[in-house]
């Protein structure tokens, strides 16, 4: 458990960064009476059987210690950031939640919590939500990511070789990643509101984005917390609490009213008194899109690449037209005006392709529906061939993108149409003579070359001969049999021809007589 589900909860939350490793000892029985709880009695007590037993406890910079249920009232506790740390589990509540959540607190991170405001979402007047947080596990969260302020404080955000934090100091849009996602760009913004009292230091608002991916993933059905962005206010040295940003929702309950906390697409928070406002523009599965206003700060134009997506593979016959559907959105920041982007389509040479719309005007953030058509050659080959649609602008290179996809070309589905009849020279030989063969492969009256024809013939005594040749031009693909000369070549033959071209069949059958 510890170095299983734990262990990878830390190496994906840290972005490849950090993982547990180590051994298991025990179990040890301790000579203390179950009527006392003292941790760190159960400390001392097990670290002498360890020792006794050979173990070098000066070898691990983290202990766990797991005991059964005993007069402590706590699940957990722990001995804080300093090395070697120590955590208790002091129930039967062995869980990765638990383990994960005093282990935080061994990386020096305080409880997630929430703050409560009824109708507000901040304000003067809120209570705090110890283990508040319902997206966290250092909260009410199961095993979930930490908060990007918990992030950035040990070092998994905004750090050396870490993702970013992008720090927001002028108007415009901002574009969020998943926090689960493995690769990506920035995975949170961090806007400031002013000094924090308390510590002295600058207090930010912390917008992060979450999707149900990963250990993410069982936020799935919480809520609305994975179809927006979520609002912290804190720092890494201050008190950090979440902001419910659909306020008094379920007012029968503090704690699921944090449920649905997430700022939606196309809700708006303003500070007024810091001079701050943002709105998520968009929310989907390869990220957020936010437009902040910072009082006194213009708001600059920014180019970015759109951002462009096409429909899945999708399989026809040769000559057949798939439509693929896709979407574009303009990540421009707010400060520039809206972009008409010119569509084109991509495709095999030999290929028909086009475009319902030739171009689409979008301001920044806005987003609208586009396609393709492709339509294959009618002699394309069965196979898998990329398709795409690209997309340009007066910009210049910052607006080129792009989005492919497949088309998969099948066998078609009807026989090849054949002659009636595998057609010899004669329908009567003497013993000895040659018998020429031909087979000619037809598709809707026009002759086909290249295909492979393979004829069995079968002789008067049961046994079989096969011949094979390749269609030409006209159609036709020839054989020829050298008839045997003895009695045993008087009789009736059999023909039976198949044809065969990328895949698809056609059959054929015929006869003739020596005498």
């Amino acid at each position: 458990m510890v170095f299983g589900t734990v262990s990878d909860l830390m190496w994906e939350a840290s972005y490849q960064k950090t993982f547990l490793s180590g051994d298991v000892f025990g179990w040890f029985t301790i000579p203390v009476s179950r009527a006392v709880c003292d941790v760190n009695l159960f400390a001392v007590e097990a670290d002498k059987l360890a020792i006794a037993a050979g173990v070098r406890l000066a070898d691990y910079q983290r202990l766990v210690y797991l005991l059964p249920q005993n007069a402590c009232s706590g699940a957990g506790s722990n001995s804080g950031p300093s090395t070697p740390s120590r955590l208790w589990v002091t129930s039967n509540n062995h869980t990765p939640q638990m383990i994960a959540h005093e282990l935080g607190h061994n990386f020096g991170l305080l409880h997630a919590q929430a703050l409560e405001c009824g109708s507000a979402s901040y304000g003067s007047d809120c209570a705090v939500q110890n283990y508040g947080d319902p997206a966290d596990t250092m909260g009410s969260g199961y095993v979930t990511h930490f908060n990007a302020a918990f992030k950035e404080k040990i070092g998994w955000l905004n750090a050396n070789g870490a993702p970013a934090i992008t720090t927001v100091t002028a108007s415009g849009s901002y574009a969020i990643a998943p926090m689960s996602a493995a690769t990506g760009g920035v995975r949170a913004l961090r806007i400031p509101r002013g000094t924090d009292p308390a510590s002295g230091e600058m207090s930010y608002y912390y917008l992060e984005y979450r999707q149900p991916t990963g250990f993410d993933a069982t936020l799935a059905t919480t809520g609305n917390l994975t179809k927006g962005v979520l609002v912290h206010v804190g720092g890494v040295n201050q008190t950090n609490v979440l902001l419910d940003m659909t306020p008094g929702s379920l007012a029968s309950s503090t704690f699921a009213d944090m449920s649905d906390a997430a700022l939606a697409p196309g809700r708006s928070y303003s500070d007024a008194a810091a001079g701050i406002s943002f709105t998520v523009k968009s929310a989907d599965a390869g990220g957020a899109l936010v437009d902040v206003t910072v009082a006194g700060q213009a708001a600059t134009c920014t180019r970015a690449a759109p951002a462009v997506t096409l429909g899945a593979g999708a399989s026809a016959t040769a000559g057949s037209r798939i439509d693929y559907a896709g979407t574009l959105r303009n990540l421009d920041s707010a400060g520039c005006g809206a972009t008409t982007f010119m569509l084109a389509a991509n495709v095999p040479a030999g290929w028909n392709g086009s475009v319902p719309a030739a171009s689409v005007t979008l301001s920044p953030g806005a987003s609208a529906g586009v396609g393709l058509g492709v339509t294959s050659a009618a002699g394309a080959a069965a196979g898998t061939y990329g398709v795409g649609l690209g997309v340009a602008s007066s910009a210049g290179g910052v607006h080129t993108a792009g989005a492919g996809s497949t088309y998969t070309v099948t066998p078609s589905s009807s026989v090849l149409p054949l002659t009636s009849a595998v057609g010899t020279d004669k329908s009567t030989y003497a013993k000895g003579e040659v018998a020429y063969i031909s087979v000619r492969v037809l598709r809707d009256g026009t002759p086909v070359a290249g295909a492979t024809v393979r004829t069995t013939v079968t002789l008067p005594n049961g046994s079989r001969t096969g011949l094979s040749a390749t269609s030409g031009s006209d159609g036709y693909a020839r054989h020829s049999l050298k008839l045997g000369k003895g009695k045993s070549a008087v009789g009736g033959y059999a023909l039976q021809s198949e044809a065969t071209l990328s895949g698809a069949t056609a059959a054929a059958t015929g006869g003739f007589v020596v005498r």
